[in-house]
């Protein structure tokens, strides 16, 4: 079916053709920077190399001190996966060694993946074992008593210059970078908030989508996948993202719909909050943090808190109602006797806690792994609440925040990490590409729109760019985030690192990279996908959080009551008087039931397109049966 394609700024509307102030002045230049870490991840990484050196001297006792082989074999076994197999020499011990490596290897991913802090220690701990039976009534091959001692050091003294040799291309890709991103104009401008344009054809069928999976009864799963529990395919994830991109349709396309897009909304937000979507978190914190702890909330976990805080700000922002307000409609249950109750707020004070717990001032998703976007996601969460509500819990954080953010997690070129580990300070470097930088823009644009415009520019210049064919030219890491096959898309690799483009683009409001983006993505998979991922505009994020409702979309007319999948509602504008809608049948046409609120009391209204009358009761609302045949418009005036 052919797509309608998606004006991405609202026609008609001066205060868009019109110039418009910058919110940035000037990109600012990328910080010089003398030393290659902060001063608190250098405190943590002096404190790692140390008990690797001592971890090192414990392993190389046995063979200097002239000990027997088994023991020689285990002391090498501890310092590199499967050293004490070479130790024990021949064509079987070459190959169980590479049998440890890869369980290291695999292990080591785990503990990303899913905080499993014991794995690597217990998998050295049982290779070296094994290899010291292996080797009993051997005496081991002499040479490697020395051998693999130096090539351990070796192997760790070529990582170190590494890091070196890249630190200083780092300082100088930032001496290039600066003349030319500080004279680029900045792309974000104070535009009014206004709606954008009805959906289109590819749009509706994933608002459908996710209308069908969230109108469900809360309890019921059918077409969400649980096939990750850990990762980005996991509930909590499939949850927020049809949360925010619900929410981001209402401010941007249907301020004036309640109705079943906030009954949605409400379910999401309460499938966020059952057992199956959490359950995850006490078996992270058993083998992360080496405690068994059924609360979600209290410690790190900022993947569920954060995200859910999200969902929570941006469903007020758009639809101006707060029902997840009251003490314990937060209540997140684990059995019958055991529940831990919270609000919105208090949810939100136990996030302000975990960020002042940590040195850093920046907490853990996984234990003991701090991610970058998901401390920005954290921040905006109480960025979206201080602004609805009036708290100060941004402020409380923010000094530190930020100053970790530029001394602790900007790399030399402005880049940004992605992944630190908490107690040891160091960097996955595999997850800091496209994917995992992108991911951040959104949530820099409310509090921090220089550092968005400043690492959209470094991403421009290092990643993206646009092709003389009008599509996207992009660079992606070969190993991690960027080219592995997402949870929901096996068959496109390169469709998230994509979207996390278009989805920065429109909030920077790029419409070079947006047209670039939404090229490549039609190219590559299908004409119609790029719209079924657009909704949010320009500024979206950050006018949420600042901005909140015009006046006139919180006070005047609504659109409360339609039934689902009958009406499908793909725009819903008031102007404070009026109300505008674009109405289609979800399936066969015909006459169905519109109810309308927030009306002047006793006034009468008149349906522009079909001369029917109304008045509105003494509590704002009136009824009409309107024929829904194809694409309807209504308006709805004062008569």
């Amino acid at each position: 079916m052919a797509t309608q394609p998606l004006n991405l700024e609202p026609v008609g509307l001066d205060a868009f053709v019109q110039p418009a102030p910058r919110i940035v002045d000037q990109i600012p230049p990328i910080p010089p920077r003398a030393r290659m870490h902060g001063p608190i991840t250098a405190r943590l990484l002096y404190r790692f190399y140390a008990f690797l050196a001592l971890w090192f001297a414990a392993g190389v006792a046995p063979a200097v001190l002239g000990m027997g082989p088994q023991w020689i074999a285990f002391g090498f076994g501890m310092i590199f996966p499967g050293a004490g197999f070479l130790y024990s020499g021949g064509i079987a011990g070459v190959a169980l060694a590479a049998v440890s490596v890869a369980a290291f290897a695999v292990i080591m991913f785990i503990w990303w993946a899913r905080g499993v802090i014991v794995g690597p220690p217990a998998v050295l701990l049982g290779t070296s074992l094994a290899s010291a039976a292996w080797i009993e009534g051997s005496s081991g091959v002499a040479w490697m008593t020395w051998g693999i001692p130096v090539a351990v050091a070796s192997v760790h003294g070529y990582l170190a210059l590494g890091r070196r040799r890249e630190f200083a291309a780092a300082q100088a890709r930032a001496v290039d970078l600066n003349p030319v991103i500080t004279k680029v104009e900045p792309l974000l401008r104070d535009y009014p908030v206004v709606a954008a344009d009805e959906m289109p054809t590819a749009q509706i069928a994933e608002f459908r989508r996710m209308l069908d999976l969230a109108l469900q009864p809360v309890d019921s799963w059918n077409g969400f996948s649980t096939e990750d529990t850990w990762q980005d395919g996991a509930l909590r994830y499939q949850i927020c993202t049809m949360s925010w991109n619900l929410s981001m349709g209402q401010y941007t396309q249907l301020p004036a719909f309640h109705g079943y897009l906030n009954t949605a909304q409400e379910n999401l937000i309460r499938k966020h909050i059952d057992r199956k979507t959490w359950n995850y978190w006490y078996w992270e914190s058993l083998w992360g943090n080496l405690k068994p702890d059924k609360n979600p909330v209290h410690i790190d976990n900022i993947m569920l808190t954060g995200f859910l805080g999200v969902s929570l700000g941006m469903f007020e922002t758009s639809s101006g109602t707060s029902p997840f307000a009251a003490p314990g409609s937060l209540t997140f249950r684990w059995d019958d006797k055991t529940a831990f109750p919270y609000s919105h707020s208090t949810m939100l004070e136990e996030v302000v806690k975990n960020y002042k717990r940590y040195e850093m001032g920046w907490f853990p998703c996984e234990p003991r792994w701090t991610y970058s976007m998901c401390n920005l996601v954290g921040r905006t969460a109480l960025e979206l609440h201080d602004g609805r509500h009036g708290t100060h819990y941004a402020d409380a954080i923010s000094d530190r925040f930020e100053q970790t953010m530029e001394e602790e997690m900007m790399l030399a070129d402005g880049r940004i990490k992605v992944c630190t580990s908490a107690p040891f300070g160091f960097t996955v470097p595999s997850l800091s590409g496209l994917f995992g930088e992108a991911w951040g823009i959104r949530f820099l644009t409310p509090h921090a729109p220089a550092q968005a415009e400043r690492l959209w520019q470094i991403l421009k210049q290092q990643w993206i760019t646009r092709k003389d064919d009008g599509g996207l030219d992009f660079k992606l890491l070969p190993l991690g985030w960027d080219t592995r096959k997402p949870a929901d898309f096996s068959k496109w690799p390169e469709l998230n690192p994509l979207i996390l483009v278009l989805w920065s683009a429109l909030e920077m409001g790029d419409g070079e990279i947006i047209a670039a983006t939404r090229t490549e993505i039609g190219r590559r998979y299908d004409p119609g996908l790029a719209d079924a991922m657009t909704w949010s505009r320009r500024n979206t994020v950050r006018d949420m959080v600042n901005k909140g409702l015009p006046e006139a979309w919180a006070k005047g007319p609504i659109l409360a009551e339609a039934t689902y999948p009958d009406v499908i509602v793909t725009r819903a504008v008031t102007d404070g008087e009026a109300l505008d809608l674009v109405l289609h049948p979800g399936g066969q046409a015909g006459a169905f039931d519109l109810g309308f609120a927030r009306l002047k009391p006793g006034r009468s209204y008149r349906i522009v397109q079909t001369g029917q009358t109304l008045e509105a009761m003494l509590d704002g609302r009136a009824t009409a049966s309107v024929a829904v045949q194809g694409r309807t418009e209504i308006k709805l005036v004062p008569a």
